[in-house]
């Protein structure tokens, strides 16, 4: 595979939180009428990149090209797609163009927040069937779009699957008895469970709008220094484990630990657990550093149908087409928050966490969750409505808007459950 490498200075990544108080306008939705898409995709991936583009991800100028063809960006790896492709079936329609919502007193229209967050797709499923599907920006059903945090979800789904299998004992095991590349590091004392959870105890600081966070210094030495990704990883100093504090290092690690169990890259268990058993309609393509190692923080890119289907695994208690691919056990544990500083409005403000999984506040537990993406990447899931939403965005207002978008999707859940 032909690859072009582009060294940047450190200067380089200030650029990187330029834009982020930008907005701009999205276009009409494509799809008015709700219609059958490809039961299967095949659009290229790039085997060129050029990572000076990661400059100006966020630039306002080139956010929405950058969220759909990080393949150009980044060297990557491909999770190959099975023969058999699962499509979902196609419902009546439902119209959401009037939707309203309540939110900070005020009455708001759906349509002027997908427009305000840049709304690059939206895909909403009731009991397995697509009852509203739009795209925006010239994208449509198999564009790979990013999927940023997302993809935290799909690797804490991947350690469930181990555990089901044996090959982790116990989450509370510690975690380097299966990652011993990381014994020495700020990783030694905590276990699965602190992981998984958000609460290594490692110090860090993931604030985006802090040009001087860990999270910055982390891309500039792994994007643009060439540093391996487990090398940045080793050099951590722990903490206070049991302790939440979100950290994207904390589901890198989360991937070496796949990896290892299964004795093979992350994008050979994303094809052999998930995409290949899901059925998904595409290959999907995972983004790496510069020495051919997988990111599991970040940086699935895949269709929006196929990124949902994690949710709908979800909503199904972990079953698919007659197999469990992950446990009950699992689905509920990952997405039922037990620990005090876990719970909504605690660990986070509005939200708590458990497994890589967001809980709205109000939510019942175990039954109502979300995965998330920085700058406005969803897949929500409510059980008891038998509701799945899954939304990508380029949003300039980073994050800003989340509970709000909780709030507007509890709305589309009550207007899809109406009689029709």
């Amino acid at each position: 595979m032909k690859k072009q490498v582009v060294s940047l200075s450190v200067a380089s990544i200030l650029l990187l939180s330029s834009a982020l108080g930008a907005s701009a306008e999205a276009a009409e939705p494509e799809n008015n009428v709700l219609a059958a898409k490809p039961a299967q995709c095949s659009d290229p991936i790039s085997d060129t990149y050029d990572v000076s583009k990661m400059a100006t991800i966020f630039d306002d100028d080139k956010i929405l090209w950058n969220f759909v063809n990080m393949d150009q960006i980044l060297p990557h790896s491909i999770i190959q797609k099975g023969s058999m492709v699962h499509p979902y079936k196609m419902g009546k329609k439902v119209d959401l163009s009037n939707l309203t919502y309540n939110f900070n007193g005020e009455t708001r229209r759906f349509t002027d927040l997908m427009e305000r967050g840049r709304t690059n797709g939206l895909l909403v499923i009731k009991d397995g069937k697509v009852v509203n599907e739009q795209y925006f920006n010239g994208n449509d059903a198999c564009t790979r779009f990013t999927s940023w945090s997302i993809a935290k979800s799909y690797v804490s789904t991947l350690v469930g699957i181990a555990v089901d299998e044996g090959k982790i004992k116990s989450i509370d095991d510690i975690i380097t008895n299966y990652v011993p590349e990381l014994k020495g590091s700020g990783y030694e004392e905590a276990t699965i469970r602190d992981v998984l959870q958000m609460s290594s105890g490692v110090d860090w600081d993931e604030d985006y709008s802090n040009e001087n966070a860990d999270i910055w210094r982390m891309l500039q030495d792994v994007v643009f220094n060439n540093m391996p990704v487990k090398d940045f990883i080793k050099d951590l100093e722990g903490g206070q484990p049991h302790t939440f504090n979100y950290k994207s290092t904390d589901a890198q690690v989360l991937a070496f630990l796949v990896e290892n169990v299964n004795n093979k890259p992350l994008h050979e268990v994303f094809s052999e657990k998930l995409w290949k058993p899901l059925g998904m309609t595409s290959d999907a393509y995972l983004n790496q550093d510069l020495h051919n190692n997988d990111f599991g923080l970040s940086f699935i890119n895949a269709p929006l149908r196929d990124l949902a289907k994690l949710g709908q695994l979800f909503l199904q208690d972990g079953k698919w087409g007659g197999k469990q691919i992950v446990s009950a056990k699992w689905v509920k544990e990952a997405t039922t928050p037990v620990d005090a500083d876990l719970q909504p409005n605690v660990s986070y403000p509005h939200f708590g966490y458990q497994y890589q999984w967001w809980v709205p506040k109000g939510a019942k537990l175990g039954h109502e969750f979300s995965a998330m993406g920085v700058y406005g990447q969803y897949v929500y899931v409510d059980k008891d409505a038998g509701v799945v939403i899954a939304k990508v965005s380029a949003d300039p207002d980073n994050g800003d808007n989340i509970y709000e978008e909780m709030t507007a999707f509890r709305e589309i859940v009550k207007a899809v459950s109406k009689k029709r």
